[in-house]
């Protein structure tokens, strides 16, 4: 193998290896921005749509949001959606 390109590899080498290494030392919260796709105020838009009149308790895991809260008649309803799409899961 020539010089140049022993170099040119070692070289390319070790960008990659600062990529990877920037991306490990990224906070959490930046990773979770990268996942989510649709907002909190976008996730109870959808949920509206699909019957939810009152949200008591949100939450965001795994992907997901779980909205859970009451229906036009008062009944309790739980609804997932897909973080990334908006597409209902329960």
């Amino acid at each position: 193998m020539s010089r140049m390109k022993l170099l040119a590899a070692a070289f390319t080498a070790a960008l990659m290896a600062s990529g990877a290494l920037a991306a490990a030392n990224e906070p959490p919260e930046t990773k979770l921005i990268a996942i989510r796709k649709i907002s909190e105020a976008q996730a109870r838009a959808i949920a509206f749509d699909h019957g939810l009149v009152h949200v008591e308790e949100i939450s965001f895991l795994d992907g997901r949001w779980e909205l859970a809260g009451r229906d036009v008649s008062g009944d309790e309803l739980v609804i997932d959606l897909n973080a990334k799409d908006g597409s209902r899961l329960r």
